[in-house]
This record gives structure tokens, sequence and C-alpha cells, in this order.
């Protein structure tokens, strides 16, 4: 059963999550006046569920945030498949025009990073020069 308290927390939590989108160097005021502007609430109500002021949050600010916080992680779920599409492509873009060059001589070192090696010692070719 959710008690008055959780629910203040949750929304003071979902508050802080959407926030921290905004950057470090953003001040309060900015930060209340942004979620101002994601909620629909006045920067007065945001700044009192902030604190944690409100004991009873009434329902359609509850609403109000929950909805705001939904439509935050949706848009941080589409950022992150994009990067993730973008890593893809360069990962298969790599592939195509260097292929496995795993097998053409380089050791690996010590701390499991690829040794590199000059053209003259690489078993594959003379390099990138000829």
């Amino acid at each position: 059963m959710n008690t008055p308290e959780a629910i203040a927390s949750n929304v003071q939590a979902n508050l802080h999550a959407i926030a921290g989108t905004f950057g470090a160097r953003v001040g309060l005021k900015e930060v209340f006046s942004r979620l101002s502007l994601h909620t629909g609430l006045t920067a007065g109500q945001i700044k009192r569920l902030w604190y944690g002021e409100w004991h009873v949050i009434p329902a359609h600010v509850f609403l109000a945030v929950q909805k705001s916080y939904r439509k935050h992680m949706e848009r941080a779920e589409r950022q992150a498949e994009h990067q993730a599409a973008v890593y893809r492509a360069l990962s298969q873009e790599w592939e195509t025009q260097w292929g496995d060059t795993s097998s053409c001589g380089a050791l690996p070192s010590a701390d499991g990073e690829q040794a590199a090696h000059s053209a003259a010692q690489s078993p594959c070719g003379a390099g990138l020069n000829t």
C-alpha cells in the first residue's frame, strides 16, 4: 500500500531524475522553471515538491509529474536506441573497411590491448603508404 510519504518521495525522485538531464551547471531557479514547463505545474509547486514540503500531494499534481516522467523516460529510451544504432553503423563500417585485423601479427600486450606495429614489421602488407 502506498503511503502519502512514499508517494511524495517518488514524486521528488522523479523530478530529480528529469532535472538530471538539464546539466550540472544549471541553477535551481532555472531547474524549477524548466520542470514547470515540462510538467505544467507552477514553479512554486515544483519548488515545494523538490524540497518535500508537501506531505500529501494532490492527485492532479501527482499525475502531472508521472506523465512528465513517462515522457522523459520515453525520450531517453529513443535517444539510447539512436546512439546504439549509430554505434552499430560505425562498427559495421569499420568491419567493412578494415575487416578483422586481429590476425595481422598484432600481439596482445600484458594488459590485453593490441600492440602497435610499424608498417615494416606488419606481416599483412607494407602499410598505408604503398
